[in-house]
């Protein structure tokens, strides 16, 4: 849930606690200008709990002291405080991006203050930033600070927001006539802006906003974008109308740069990444993300966007150890991310890359959490299948259409399996589940194609009708199913080899006692059946093989003129 949804459940507590007196406030107690700025400062973020809160206060509190109640009102702590515990967060670790400009809007600041404090060696290093409440992608860094203890850079922070803060009524001006499709006018405030403050992002922004409203020459709009993203790296406007331009201008190559610097400034944003790992994928190119993926999930240990977005690229980029490593490091870092699909990708990785046990271990992982997933189940069969555990693979497909019978693939792949065992009247009934389940004619026609094709083989090499007859029977119900060529010309090709087979058994009794000649009939009436089989249909190979099919049915002519001469005579 939100902080604005948790607010509003908590609305009523809420208005109790903050009628409390503001003299409970360390702050001083001045009345707000009704015409100024409402500025928040929110927590820092830091690796303990207590380094960013201090930070911050410190902050807030030179803010206060040197900016005025009369310019701007710097919303005191205790505001904060409250509607935080009252929408049941803590107060004491920093917000998403989302939620600290919730809390934005519900204390109605224009503007808040957020950053990051990170302690090394060298004492600490603060990184401070402006957002507009209005729309957080609008970004201003303030700049980042060396100190030995880190609540000490609240002067420098408050002298650059001081600064920063002289290009806010022209963004403002901007902004406002940018929506009554003022361009002109927009372009003019937004340059006063810059002009008040050299280095400001959201004054370039606007610029270009109505710039690319006015049909500006690209390479002038691209020049506004280049300039803030040399002032902010991870600005998201910027590097958006970065990548269209240079997508727009054909070239994909810095496209493609831009675009990893995108998704590294938002790296939670799912188009982006989906952007990005189509995009390297079809061109062939995801190896070269690898390194500025590796760099970024170093730069931002446990973080797990990253690690999902190293994970994605290294996939794409065929590295599967690479990228079952970033995903099982992903799934222990943050369980929320461990959802279906990327078990389903991670197992398949493991599966290509011939690593079927592991592909079995991460489907079986990620069926334990999601055990009615038809997709993952599928995939831990083919991994278990594949691992030469056919029978616990049957078990988990079983599962699935007990669950639900019409679940697509489930019985062709069962099927499979019970005739890699052996197990013809299974494998056909799995079959015709199959049709009844509304599984695609086409794919089901494949698998008994398959299946028959490999029964032929066999039968071949057997030469027992009873392995012949099960190869038919498989081609006859692929034929049914598609009525392709290849399955009705395979039909007339194996009973071709049938009768041929049941034949030569029938010759070779002929010349013996009665019974014997009478078995050598029922091989020979069993021989005819099969070639009036043939006959019906070999001429369908005409389409694809003809060649071979005009030696087919020669052969065929000259079996069934030697069958019919011992027919007459053994079966008198």
């Amino acid at each position: 849930m939100t902080l604005k949804a948790r607010y509003c459940q908590a609305l009523s507590a809420l208005a109790a606690v903050v009628s409390l007196p503001l003299a409970a406030s360390a702050q001083p107690v001045r009345a707000p200008d009704p015409n100024a700025p409402r500025l928040m400062v929110g927590v820092f973020r830091s690796a303990d709990k207590t380094t960013g809160v201090q930070t911050a206060a410190a902050i807030r509190q030179r803010i206060t002291q040197d900016a005025g109640a009369r310019s701007l009102w710097v919303i005191p702590k205790n505001d904060i405080t409250n509607t935080l515990e009252a929408s049941g967060f803590s107060t004491t670790e920093a917000l998403a991006p989302h939620d600290a400009r919730a809390l934005a809007q519900l204390l109605r600041a224009d503007e808040y203050v957020v950053g990051n404090v990170v302690r090394d060696s060298a004492g600490y290093r603060v990184d401070a930033m402006l957002v507009l409440t209005r729309d957080n992608s609008l970004v201003q860094p303030l700049g980042s600070y060396r100190v030995d203890k880190a609540d000490k850079a609240a002067g420098a922070v408050s002298k650059d927001f001081r600064d920063a803060q002289k290009a806010f009524p022209h963004e403002r001006d901007c902004s406002n006539a940018l929506r009554e499709r003022k361009f002109d006018q927009a372009i003019a405030s937004a340059r006063k802006g810059i002009t008040e403050f050299a280095r400001s992002t959201t004054a370039r922004i606007c610029m270009m906003r109505a710039m690319r409203e006015q049909k500006a020459p690209p390479a002038e709009v691209l020049k506004l974008a280049e300039e803030v993203i040399a002032i902010d790296a991870k600005s998201v406007p910027a590097l958006t109308i970065a990548y269209e331009q240079h997508k727009a201008n054909g070239d994909n190559a810095k496209a493609t740069d831009v675009l990893l610097q995108l998704v590294a400034a938002d790296p939670s944003n799912t188009k982006n990444l989906e952007a990005v790992v189509n995009e390297f994928a079809l061109s062939g190119q995801a190896a070269k993300a690898v390194p500025f993926v590796n760099q970024l999930v170093t730069d931002n240990p446990g973080d797990p966007n990253y690690l999902l977005l190293q994970t994605r690229v290294k996939l794409a980029a065929k590295d599967y150890k690479g990228g079952i490593a970033a995903g099982e490091e992903l799934v222990r870092t943050d369980t929320a991310m461990a959802t279906a699909d990327l078990f389903n990708r991670l197992a398949l990785a493991a599966i290509i890359d011939s690593q079927p046990q592991k592909g079995a271990q991460l489907a079986a992982q990620g069926v334990q959490k999601f055990p009615e997933n038809g997709e993952l189940l599928g995939t831990y069969a083919d991994a278990l299948t594949r691992a030469g555990q056919s029978q616990q693979a049957i078990e988990v497909l079983s599962k699935v259409l007990a669950a639900n019978p019409k679940t697509p693939g489930a019985n062709l792949s069962i099927a499979r399996l019970y005739a890699d065992a052996n197990q013809d009247s299974l494998a056909y009934t799995a079959l015709e589940n199959a049709t009844a389940a509304g599984d695609s004619a086409s794919q089901v026609a494949l698998i008994a194609l398959a299946i028959g094709q490999a029964e032929s083989k066999r039968a071949n090499g057997s030469k027992a009708p009873a392995d012949f007859e099960s190869a038919i029977r498989y081609l006859k119900f692929s034929d049914k199913a598609s009525g392709t060529a290849e399955a009705k010309y395979l039909v007339g090709v194996t009973s071709l080899s049938y009768g041929q087979t049941l034949l030569q058994q029938a010759g070779q009794l002929a010349r013996g006692a009665p019974a014997d000649r009478a078995r050598a009939c029922e091989l020979s009436k069993t021989a005819g059946n099969a070639f009036t089989d043939a006959q019906f249909n070999l001429p369908a190979g005409g389409k694809f093989n003809p060649q071979a099919t005009q030696q087919a049915l020669a052969a065929l002519t000259q079996l069934t003129q030697y069958n019919d001469q011992l027919s007459k005579a053994v079966c008198r």
